[in-house]
Order: structure tokens, then sequence, then C-alpha cells
């Protein structure tokens, strides 16, 4: 590698894309992220050099703003909740485009954002779709307005760094356009915006001339000289702290930054203490920036407290860190310090000593470790309140401009930040509070109090209201009862009673607060009458002189929460039984999770879940499960583990767990889907069946061109079909119709080629209309116009749509029963003949009995086949509705399709599905589980689309059923085979040994666990295969299906070859690809 060259730092550069290009000519080579390599840690650290960095800026800016169009400074929002390595890209390509990026946080309200947007005249944001919902409604705020808003997605982690990982493997890309006009080091580069812990955030404008100062502040100067390698997993990238650490360090210093390895599109990784310490160690960064939330939790580790002493330097900003726990630091050699800043100031704080010595001297720890030193650049001046304390107060001059002023008449900034002077030291200061008594919690957020405690104080059963929390990992709520109502809190009952009478108003001033300001019930002290809260001489509470007064009861609250399991006022579950577990797991989640419904099988953590509001919700069960009152429960209640919300994403899997815990004759059994009343399904079969209409077109004489519209087409299937079709020169037209989303239909579809390794060009074929839709409304939710068009156009109706949940019963797939009829009723009035193919499964005979031999290419006359689940049933239904509709002269044929395997010309294979989850767990366990027996019905995703096109271009009559299964079978050794050799020959061993392992897993494993070996989450199923309650690693698919049908009437199929060793490699080169192993 080549020799590191410095860039100057004396305005020599001016900009940041200076700065980064400097380095894409001197240091192309050098790493600029630093990020694990494997899930377990274990390998070397990949790398992202500062060449393809730079490259990325083009890639991106040539996505953003096409050829240079428009003018240069329109300014783009930037909505993101994604890796760093993506957000710094963007960040700089969108500075690269000649735009001003502007960094919102994705926490803000959609209020919040909208006022952002209309600060600084933004009409576009990048943003996707976990921001859906926040988008959507400042989508819906811009169109009431009449404002324009132009959302673009965020371009696809491959398609910015194609070369993920492998800094040596250089792409080429096309430069992007030179701006015609130099740029003005006083014009605005990017926004930020403050906290809004006062009110609503407010943007601020960082110019050229602003950023380049940050680049010589003392914390980055003087780390750059002594070669630091900053681990910053824990920031995010909008913050200020996070750009300074993220993107001007590694651009100032040209040492690289330490972050999480990149994970887009699923969310990037919650910074939790012990995955950034694990990282941290790994990576052989030697230092650290910190929030005092993850400092505390590392104090309590003598192995981590080890470790922090081998750096060079430990920061903690943003919030104030309890004396005890930084004094343990340093006596046990740690050098930590405390940092601050602002957005509208950047950094005053002095951490290396001044001047910058050519030789610098390391730090040592220091008793005086809480208190800062202003930097000589600064002009600083510290203002008596009059109290003991001192507001700072920054002036603006050439070695540190200011970015806002808000003094009159001067050019200066009063930060509002109140500090204390060291006793006996000069220069020294703390901060110890705030003027507008903003509440700092340990994780850096901000509350102000006075909003809620005005709306909460204008109850009538209260006299005043004061809100806590400083240095605390979440607020509460210190009350004063009005007269009439004053009671002795030590009398429990009277205490719910008075919490549930004032709730309503409480819950009022949550829903107008940022969510991490939210009051839980459990945080609500109520005051003594004997101990009346202090007020001053115009009746007003005096705030310090009231927390103090209840310091003992406050400290004593904090000291309990994280072990209370109060459940007063709230109901128990009726019965420890999944049915009725369900509804009372949901409404304690939506009590604790900002009033917010989670969807029974959606990850809690995908519904705004945090560690917080998992600690309250895991409380809450078990003090459910004490307060029954039966000693087996009570049992259950001590053997609860610490991650129970993380072990059991979902309200539908908690339920599971916890009635099967609950129930002592289940407790020590996996869990099994339920069955399905055969009574319910043949109801449904019987509603939907009952007036099937005749067919009201006959097949023509001729064969018009082909025009298909194809539902389903973003998943894994439909988006082969969907590339298939277009391949195709004889299809005339595709219609997509998929289900609304934020995002434009054909941005969807991009991204689910891109996703699936399918060439997103072929999505430009001017045949393809992609329309955003649902078969389960009136006209598909369609126009009128639209609707005629493509009901008058098409003689293919191909339904793939179809949610897969095996844990949801046969009522609630009733919608996608009802839009299957609608379908038939649609093609039976059709004056032409349309022929329609339904995606079924081979799970509609997951019970029949093998001894009858093969299930046949028909209909099956017996539901009980079909109870397995409710998604068999469901399935089982709607052949059952094609099959009345063919007698009644529809053309339709019922695709009931086997196990859709990574495709044979890319491997590609989606992560959510059982066997990459298992190839995965199998990667961290050091193991692959010993399979035999044949694997007969895995197909190929690119032959499954390729056999729909030989059914559209068919020249005769189709059959009603078609069993998609492989004609010629392999076998597990094969594919095992290919695995290993991929895998780097990992040892096989029998399926109930590695299910054991497993096991020992189970019942300790933490968050990062359980992303490392998701097979954790299929534990029941893996334990079912290994006690033989299930045919193998296939259950249903070890039955035999014939397959007659499927041959004569698809070319593709008959022609087949047997998956083979290469096709097994294949999908293990996909998931990497996607960095998922």
């Amino acid at each position: 590698m080549a020799k590191l060259v410095l860039p100057p730092l004396d305005s020599t550069l001016l900009t940041l894309l200076d700065y980064l290009d400097f380095h894409a000519k001197h240091n192309a080579d050098q790493p600029y992220f630093l990020f694990p390599s494997s899930n377990d840690l274990t390998g070397p650290m990949a790398a992202l050099s500062f060449g393809e960095v730079a490259r990325a800026s083009h890639r991106i800016a040539h996505i953003l703003r096409p050829g240079r169009e428009g003018k240069d400074g329109d300014v783009i929002g930037l909505l993101l909740h994604t890796d760093t390595v993506l957000y710094v890209a963007v960040v700089l390509g969108a500075l690269r485009a000649g735009l001003v990026p502007y960094t919102i946080s994705p926490r803000n309200s959609a209020e919040a954002v909208c006022n952002m947007l209309d600060a600084t005249n933004c009409t576009r944001i990048v943003s996707h779709d976990l921001l859906a919902a926040l988008v959507a409604e400042v989508r819906a705020d811009r169109d009431a307005r009449g404002k324009r808003l132009h959302i673009q997605d965020i371009p696809d982690l491959l398609t910015v760094y194609p070369t993920l990982g492998n800094s040596h493997a250089h792409t080429s890309v096309e430069a992007y356009p030179t701006p015609q006009v130099p740029v003005d080091i006083d014009d605005v580069c990017v926004y930020l915006h403050s906290s809004g812990s006062t009110g609503l955030p407010k943007s601020i404008p960082w110019t050229h001339r602003y950023i380049a100062k940050w680049f010589r502040l003392n914390l980055i100067a003087g780390a750059r000289q002594r070669g630091i390698c900053f681990g910053a997993m824990g920031l995010p990238t909008f913050h200020a702290m996070g750009l300074s650490q993220q993107l001007f360090f590694p651009l100032a210093s040209a040492h690289p930054v330490v972050v999480y390895a990149p994970q887009h599109p699923a969310p990037p990784a919650v910074p939790h203490p012990q995955s950034i310490f694990a990282l941290a160690r790994a990576s052989g960064c030697s230092a650290l920036s910190l929030v005092p939330s993850v400092v505390e939790a590392w104090a309590r580790s003598d192995e981590i407290v080890q470790f922090l002493s081998t750096l060079q330097l430990v920061t903690y900003g943003g919030g104030p860190l309890a004396q005890s726990v930084g004094d343990r630091l340093v006596a046990a050699g740690v050098r930590l310090r405390s940092v601050y800043g602002g957005t509208e100031f950047s950094g005053p704080v002095k951490l290396w000593p001044e001047p910058l010595s050519a030789a610098p001297e390391p730090l040592a720890p220091s008793a005086d470790w809480a208190w800062l030193a202003w930097t000589a650049a600064a002009t600083a001046r510290m203002v008596p309140q009059g109290d003991g304390t001192y507001e700072l107060v920054l002036f603006d001059n050439e070695e540190y401009p200011l970015a806002v002023y808000n003094v009159h008449g001067e050019k200066a900034y009063a930060t509002s930040d109140l500090f204390e002077p060291h006793p006996t030291k000069e220069g020294l200061w703390k901060i110890v509070g705030r003027k507008d008594d903003v509440i700092i919690l340990s994780n850096g957020e901000k509350i102000v109090p006075i909003p809620q405690e005005g709306h909460i104080g204008t109850s009538p059963l209260l006299m005043g209201a004061v809100m806590f929390g400083r240095g605390r990992e979440q607020a509460g709520l210190l009350v004063e009862p009005a007269e009439k109502y004053a009671f002795d809190p030590r009398d429990e009952a009277a205490l719910i009673r008075f919490r549930h009478m004032l709730w309503p108003v409480v819950e009022e001033a949550n829903s107008t607060a940022p969510a991490f300001a939210k009051i839980f019930k459990e945080m609500i002290i109520v005051t003594d009458p004997a101990k009346p809260l202090p007020r001053a001489g115009k009746g007003t509470i005096q705030r310090k002189a009231a927390l103090a007064a209840y310091a003992d009861e406050i400290d004593k609250l904090y000291e309990t929460v994280s072990e209370s399991t109060s459940i007063e006022g709230i109901d128990l579950p009726r019965a420890w039984t999944e049915d009725e577990l369900i509804p009372w797991l949901s409404a304690q989640a939506t009590s604790v999770n900002d009033d917010h419904e989670p969807t029974p099988d959606k990850d809690l953590f995908q519904q705004g879940f945090d560690s917080l509001s998992a600690t309250f919700f895991r409380n809450r069960i078990i003090g459910a499960l004490r307060a029954t009152r039966e000693a087996h429960l009570a049992q259950v209640a001590q053997n609860i583990s610490p991650n129970l919300v993380f072990e059991h994403l979902t309200i539908r899997a908690l339920a599971s767990f916890l009635s099967r815990a609950a129930d002592p004759t289940l407790s020590d059994q996996p869990s099994a889907p339920s069955g399905i009343a055969v009574a319910d399904i043949e109801a449904l079969v019987h509603k939907y069946t009952g007036d099937l209409p005749a067919a009201k077109a006959t097949r023509p004489a001729g064969k018009p061109a082909p025009v298909v519209l194809l539902t389903g087409s973003t998943g894994n299937i439909g988006s082969h079909i969907l590339a298939s079709l277009l391949a195709d020169t004889r299809i005339e037209r595709v219609y997509t119709l998929d289900r609304p989303s934020v995002r434009a239909p054909l941005e969807r579809l991009k991204a689910a080629f891109e996703e699936r390794a399918l060439p997103a060009d072929m999505l430009d074929d001017p045949r393809l209309v992609a329309l955003a839709g649902d078969v389960t409304q009136e006209r598909f939710g369609l126009g009128a116009a639209v609707y005629d068009e493509v009901l008058g156009a098409a003689t293919h109706l191909i339904h793939n749509a179809w949610p897969v949940n095996f844990n949801l019963p046969l009522q609630a797939y009733e919608a996608q029963v009802a839009g299957v009829r609608r379908l038939v009723d649609v093609c039976a009035a059709a004056p032409r003949h349309v022929r329609l193919l339904m995606t079924s499964s081979i799970g509609a005979a997951s019970l029949w009995d093998a001894r009858r031999g093969a299930v046949p290419e028909a209909a099956l006359p017996d539901p009980a086949v079909a109870a397995s689940n409710g998604y068999s049933a469901s399935k089982y239904v709607v052949e059952q509705i094609l099959t009345g509709a063919v007698a009644k002269g529809l053309g339709a044929t019922v695709v009931r399709m086997g196990q859709a395997c990574g495709a044979k010309a890319t491997g590609a294979w989606g992560t959510t599905e059982w066997m990459p989850i298992m190839v995965k767990s199998s990667a961290s366990l050091g193991c692959l589980p010993a399979m035999s027996g044949p694997i007969r019905n895995w197909v190929p995703l690119d032959a499954i689309g390729e056999a729909y096109v030989d059914w559209v271009t068919a020249d005769g009559a189709l059959p009603a059923f078609v069993n998609v299964v492989h004609p010629r079978p392999t076998s597990w050794d094969v594919v095992l085979r290919g695995l290993r050799e991929e895998l780097g020959w990992l040892p096989v061993v029998p399926l109930d040994v590695w299910v054991a392992k497993l096991d020992a897993m189970s019942g300790v494993a933490t968050a990062d666990d359980l992303a490392r070996v998701p097979a954790l989450k299929l534990l029941a199923l893996f334990r079912r295969w290994a006690a033989g309650q299930e045919d193998g690693a296939e259950g249903v698919s070890s039955l035999v299906f014939a397959s007659d049908n499927l041959q004569h009437s698809s070319p593709t199929m008959r022609e087949l070859q047997p998956l083979s060793e290469e096709h097994a490699r294949m999908w293990v080169r996909y998931w990497r690809s996607r960095h998922y192993l």
C-alpha cells in the first residue's frame, strides 16, 4: 500500500469534495471505512477505500442529478435510516451533484420534517421503505398544502459500492460534470437541524468555511497527529457528532473510521453496548466516541473496562455521566474525557494540549475527566447567572466561525448551557444544566419539559407537575395533587386510583411529545402532603428545590424500575393461551410504544420499539405472570430471559412462547402450528363457490399476442416471472399490479430486480406498465379509465400475490380469497377470452396420505389434506374456486408451486426462507446438519418464470392443474457437497446434534446471537425435524407429486436439468454478495 499522504489543513483545500478528491489522488487505496467481514467477527476487517468512496460519490451524483441538469444549490432532504457507509456516500454524492444535502433525523415527527422543508425551500427528499409511514405523512401534508415534493429512493448498496469490501478491485465510473462556477466558500454546504428540545427543530446551515474550521478543531487535529483510528459505530450520521467522526475526521486525517457492517436494504445495526464493544475489540480501533448510557453499561464489566484501558482515548458527550462511573474507569487506567459541542457552534473543547506539538504526547488518565477547557481558537465568555453557574457564550472569529448567531447586535451565540467552575483549577468547567431547564437523558436525547408539564398541570386533579430525568435513561413526573385530592402516597390502593384518574391527561401530553420524552405510568411520583413542592413568591414551583426535596424518592424509583413489574390498572390475560395472549400483548405493546398498535407478525423493533420499551414490555409480562398467583406461572416469571423481546421479535412469537411456557404439559415441547378446522375450510369454499358465473367468452379461433396482468411482481417468484415475460418478444404488453406504497411502482420493481440480481434495465421496456393497486378492492383500486384499459387488453391474468405466514388463521386470508373470486368474476364477464393462472402451493396437500401414492395434478376433494395451517387451507380454498370456475367454462390453471430455490443464472434465493437461514446459522455454528434422501420439489426461480412464459404463449389448451416440482430430483448429498465446498468444508453433524447447539444458545441468546444464528427464531421447526415429527428438512415436500401435466405443458420444465453442486455453490455466492453471509 502506498505511503499515507496527509491533506493540508491550511485552506489550500476549501470543500469536502476537495478533500475527497485529494485522497482519491494520493490515498486511493487507503481504507476510509473499516467494518466486519463476518458476522462472528473472527475474520479480518473489511474496508472501503478512499478511492471507492470517491467513485461512489460520482455514481450517486449521476443518479440524483443526471447530466447536472437544472441549477446548483437546490436543497435535498436525506430522510434515511440506513448504514453509515451508504449515508456518507449519499451526502458526498449530493454535494458532487451540486445539491445541498439536509441530514434529517428519522426520529422527527412529520410536522417537524415539513417545517424543515419549508424553512429551506426543499422540494425533494431521498428516503426508503423503512420510513414509508413517515414519508407518507409528509407527502400528505405537502399535497394538502399544494406544495411540490419529489421522493427518490435511496440507491442500492451494491449500485453505490459494486466492489464492496474489496478496495483493490477498482471499478470504472464516469466522472460527474464539474460546476461551471467556482464554489463560494461562504455558500451553504449542508443543512443540519437542532434537536428540537425547545420546540420544532431549527435548520442550521453549515457553509464550506464553517466546515473547514471543523478540520482544524483541537479534537480532530490532535487525533490526526496521533494516528488515531476512531470507532464511531454508535453514532448516527445525521447528527453533528456523527458527521464529524464519520465524514470530517477521515477526510482530515486520512485515517479510517470503524462502523457497523452495511446491510441495506435491511435496517442498519441497532447500536447496543455489547455489539459496540465486540466490534471495537475486533477492529483494533484506538479511540471511541460514546454516549453516556453505553459507558455506564460497560462500567459494570471488568473485561470491558480492561479493554478500554488499552485505548488512546474514550470520549463521551451529549449528556452527563455519573461521577462514580467515570471515577471507576479512570482508576482502572481508562483515558476518559468529556467532549462538548453544538450544531450551531461546533466543538470549542481543548482535548489535546495546545499548541499542538510536532511530537505529541499521549493522554494520561485524569481525575478531571468530567471537566472541560476551551480551545484558544474559540472566543468564549462565561456569563455569570448569579447562582454560581455561568452560561457559555461564543463569539465569531476568523479561526472559529459560528454557524448562526442569536445575540442581538453581536456575532455571537449564547448556548443556554450552564457550567460551574472547577473549585481549584482555573479554566476548567463542568456542564450542570440548561437555562431553559432542558432534561438531558443519558443517551443524549433532550427533553424540554415545559409543554408537557404545562398540559398536565391544567388537570383539576393537580396543583403542579415537574418532570425529571437528567442523566437517566427515561423521564419521570413528580405531581402534587390538588388539596381535595391529596392522600398519603404510601396508600397503594389510593395511589393506583389517583394514577388511573390522572392518566388520560398524561397520555394527551405524551401524544405531542417526542417518543423519547414519553412518560410511563410506572414513572409517576405523587408528592406527600407533608412535603409540599417549594414555590417562589409568585406561586411558581422552584424546580431545582423541588427535585432536591424529592431526590431520595426519585433515586429509589430509578433503582427499582428495571425490576419493577407493577401492573396496576392493567387487566390480566383472560387465559395464558395463544389466542388470548395475542390481544393482551398487543395492548401492552401499544401502551409502551407511544400508542402505536403493532402488527402481530411484524418485528416489534421495526415498529418503533427500542430497548426502553422492550424493558417495560418485559416487566409487564413478568408482572402479569406473578399476579396470576399460580406456582408454575411464578416459576415461569422467574425464568424469563432479560432478552425476552429480542428473542421473540413479534407479538405472535411471544404469545406462542408464553402459552407453551405457561402450560405445564407443553412447556418443554416445541411449538407447532395450530391445525385448521375442516368445517371452516368447507364453509369458506361454499361461501365463494356457491354462485360462480358462467364464462361469457369462448376461446377465440385466432391467437392474439399475449397481454399479461401480473400481480405480486416484486416478490421472489413474481420478479422472475416479470423478467421472463419481458425477455420474450412475443409478449405484447405486461401490466404489473402491486400494493400501493410510498414509492412509485416502477421504483419498487427496480429495487426488487436489483435485490435479486436481475437486470434492472429490462424495466425500461416500453411494453411494461407498472401500476399500484389491490385485487381485493373494487376495480383493483385503479381509476376507471386505467381499469377499463387493462381489462380490455389483457389476455392472461397471473395472480401471484399472496401473504406467506404459517401462523395466521384461515380467517386472516379471507380478503385474499375474496380477491381471487373477484378475479374469476372479472375474467368470466370479459367480452374476450382471458386465461387466469393462479399461483397455489403444494402446501394445499400438506396432510396428504403418502400411502395413496403421488399427489395428483387435480382438485383434491378432501379439505382435510390442507388443514395444517391457515396458509395451506387458504390455497386449498382458492383451488376449489378455480375448479368450479373451470366447470363454468373459464380458462383457468392452478399452478401448485413447490419450493422455489435459487435461480439457475444468479443463485438468487431470498434470505428470509428456512434454507438460507439454516446455512447462515451453520456458518456461525461451525457445522452443517446432516440431511439425507431425495430433494424432489425444489425448482429454480428463473425456471419458474420461464414456465409461466410457456403457459402464456402456449398454442393449445392448458391443464386445470400443474404441480411445479422438479422432474429430475437430486439428493441432499449433492447439495451438501456444494454448500461445504463454498463454505470452507464445514463439518457435517447429525441433525439432532446441530439442533442441540441451537438449544444450548437459545436460553442465553443476545440480540447479536439472533442476528448471527437466525435459526434460533425457527428452533421449533428444526426441533420437529430432529424429532422425526416431519419427514426430513422438506416436510410436506417429501411427498411425491405427479408432474405429467407440468412436463407436457412446459418445455422449460420438461428439459430442466437436476440441481447440482454448482447450484448450491451459486446460492452461497449470492448470499455473500448480499452480505448475508
